[in-house]
């Protein structure tokens, strides 16, 4: 258990990008003892997709705020399971809206013991930066992500189907498989495909490096995904444990010299 929490800060950022209507959503919590950082995508081609974003993203909280600190296990399940329950009690009221879904990739941070834990549904993802440098991803749930780790040609399969949704009958979220210790310096990213899709993973790392804040990031890499042209929605929510500027700057300097 850590003698002082370390501090936590987050920032984010959701735009239209050049679409009509926005059908991301996000939410943050940090209380005392934990915190929990979510976002979701609807997904695209079924009505109601902004909807079920939306419903992800309350239930999750709702469990959340609901429930005292628990395990990080637990935490995660709990809050997936809650965000899925929300959107296919709404499929039942509004048969209409029957085959709506949504993405989902939350982060879940015990404070009282420093550990982090993160659980995912679709192609909406979630980075790890340690000392500035990207330690790990999630895997995405898509058809092309399937093909690319089978060694198949995908270059002209379509980058919105998607193995795993929220609001599908068979939808089995991934998790970390344990939870791992924080450090102060870490940094961490929870973005939709619109956001990541314009960003290769040395610009996410060389953003990071300039950062003085955890909103001058988002800022950073907001900007750089609207250089891009942004057809997409695109939203994002950074996290940085304790002071990676401090962290971050001191490791470039040391490479540099």
């Amino acid at each position: 258990m850590f003698e002082q929490t370390l501090k936590l800060t987050c920032a984010h950022c959701s735009h239209a990008g050049q679409r009509e209507a926005n059908e991301d959503a996000l939410g943050t919590r940090i209380r005392d003892q934990d915190a929990c950082f979510v976002l979701s995508d609807g997904v695209g081609g079924e009505r109601g997709g902004g909807q079920a974003a939306r419903l992800a993203i309350q239930g999750a909280l709702q469990r959340f705020e609901n429930h005292p600190p628990q395990t990080l296990e637990a935490l995660a399940q709990s809050s997936m399971a809650a965000a899925h329950a929300s959107i296919v009690a709404e499929q039942q009221r509004n048969p209409e809206r029957a085959r709506m879904a949504a993405t989902l990739v939350g982060l879940f941070i015990d404070r009282r013991l420093g550990l982090a834990r993160w659980a995912h549904a679709g192609d909406s993802r979630l980075y790890q930066f340690r000392r500035g440098v990207l330690m790990q991803r999630t895997h995405d749930h898509s058809l092309v992500a399937q093909l690319a780790a089978a060694g198949l040609p995908h270059d002209n399969v379509n980058p919105n189907l998607l193995s795993q949704a929220l609001g599908r009958q068979d939808m089995a979220p991934s998790a970390s498989a344990t939870s791992w210790p924080l450090e102060d310096g870490d940094a961490y990213l929870l973005c939709t495909d619109g956001f990541w899709h314009a960003l290769a993973d040395h610009e996410l790392e060389a953003q990071l490096q300039l950062a003085d804040s955890v909103e001058d990031w988002i800022t950073l890499l907001a900007h750089q995904v609207s250089r891009h042209g942004a057809h997409d929605n695109y939203s994002a929510i950074a996290v940085w444990v304790g002071n990676p500027q401090s962290i971050t700057l001191a490791r470039v300097g040391g490479e540099a010299a």
